[in-house]
């Protein structure tokens, strides 16, 4: 078991203390950071469902399913960097301080700007091939544009998460404020002069991304520093750590991004763009849902490190059904009025689609019921196992997904989603649990 001992905390009785966190947890969020988490999260997914509004209501559908498919790919990047670099950093920044930190986090920083060097080339190459006339019509330019801000994009979230995993949140809520108000102006004003297409928009995200990006970088220079000293050290901890969450991210997003690529293969982007209405109203419960994660995630970690096996059985028992709890109202509300809501925001032209919302609805209930066995399994460090467990979406996506998709349309992927998230929570449910059992065995270790 790796070390649990966190410099300035205490160990010694950990079964009371944990449970108690399990108990308040939720009292927590409605406090300090806790409600500066959801602030920050409402701000985001604000952000992001007024960008989609403001593109579908001023581009055509096939416009818009463009940028839908090129937002595909920056969470595609996302997830890489998130399993690579920021998961293993939630765990191992939290038993580091003062100038150990600050190099840790600036080498992080080194190593997210030569994967984002990675993702460049491969849109560039993407761009090539789209030219050539493979793949939807339009897409080439859209590719080039995001190549030229996709660095910037990246290390947003990259900083995002640097932010959560020291508990920073008034930081990130800056941050993100900052970047709402840069990039919905730019995309109002690009909108007034009937400027607005995918590409103008990427070049929107890309200039509010990079503003906010040099301002934290100047104001939060005390908290990271480049030491070449422990470059190759850092890197192998977070390529060892993080080998197996880049393999359950590559699967995760090979059985889920990949939908709205098959969607516009077999239905063309317009059913994309209607894809990504639904998915827009579905973001409405983002603050809630992600906010809470931002905060939860961290939480997590400490409880392994403060209580081992125990304390993180007993926390990951209690905040699941809370969490899950929480998440029903906004859920039950988007079963049941979603549809209206797509027309509503989005225009008439994507009304009909009511059962397309609802079973995303559920979808999100089973998503946050699961998040913290996810979390729980890395806080084991088992980034193996949680690389096993997510082959289970891929094969529900290579056995029905794809038929489903190509045989309902847009009503297809949402189910195909539900299956495959609905199965990885049950594997991962009955693995956790058993590794837990083991964790607190006569004999283990962890007496």
């Amino acid at each position: 078991m790796p070390d649990r001992v966190v410099q300035g905390e205490q160990t010694d009785a950990p079964d009371s203390g944990w449970r108690t966190r399990g108990r308040t947890l939720f009292s927590q969020v409605r406090t300090s950071n806790g409600m500066i988490s959801l602030a920050d999260q409402m701000v985001a997914s604000a952000t992001n469902f007024l960008t989609g509004i403001i593109l579908a209501r001023n581009c055509s559908k096939e416009e818009f399913g463009l940028y839908m498919l090129c937002f595909s790919v920056v969470l595609f990047a996302f997830d890489l960097q998130t399993s690579l670099l920021s998961s293993p950093y939630m765990v191992y920044s939290q038993r580091l301080e003062g100038k150990r930190h600050a190099a840790y986090t600036g080498n992080l920083l080194v190593q997210q700007a030569l994967l984002a060097v990675l993702i460049l080339l491969a849109l560039v190459v993407g761009t090539g091939i789209a030219a050539g006339g493979i793949g939807p019509e339009g897409l080439s330019p859209v590719l080039y544009s995001l190549s030229l801000v996709v660095w910037f994009i990246m290390l947003r979230e990259c900083i995002r998460r640097i932010c959560f995993a020291g508990l920073k949140m008034a930081t990130a809520l800056l941050l993100d404020g900052t970047v709402a108000v840069v990039q919905i102006g730019s995309l109002l004003f690009l909108a007034y002069f009937n400027l607005l297409s995918a590409a103008s928009a990427l070049y929107a995200i890309g200039l509010a991304c990079s503003l906010t990006c040099l301002a934290w970088f100047f104001f939060r220079r005390e908290s990271y520093a480049f030491h070449k000293k422990f470059f190759k050290e850092d890197l192998r901890k977070n390529l060892s750590f993080g080998k197996w969450i880049f393999g359950s991210s590559l699967l995760w997003a090979l059985s889920m991004s990949l939908y709205p690529w098959l969607l516009a293969f077999f239905h063309g982007t317009g059913s994309t763009g209607v894809w990504a209405a639904c998915w827009g109203v579905i973001a409405i419960a983002n603050p809630l849902l992600l906010g809470i994660q931002n905060f939860l995630g961290p939480k997590i970690v400490q409880a392994y490190t403060g209580g081992g096996g125990e304390g993180l059985s007993q926390f990951v028992k209690k905040v699941s059904l809370r969490y899950a709890l929480i998440i029903l109202p906004p859920a039950l509300f988007l079963f049941f009025f979603g549809g209206r809501l797509v027309a509503l925001f989005y225009g008439h032209k994507y009304g009909g689609n009511g059962l397309v919302v609802s079973v995303l609805a559920v979808q999100l209930l089973v998503m946050a019921a699961s998040f913290t066995l996810s979390r729980g399994l890395l806080a084991l460090e088992q980034a193996r196992v949680y690389f096993m467990a997510n082959i289970v979406p891929l094969l529900v996506m290579l056995t029905f997904g794809i038929y489903l998709v190509k045989q309902l349309g847009v009503v297809g992927v949402a189910f195909a989603l539900l299956a495959g998230t609905a199965t990885t929570a049950t594997v991962m449910l009955v693995i956790f649990f058993k590794l837990i059992r083991a964790e607190c065995m006569p004999g283990s270790g962890n007496d």
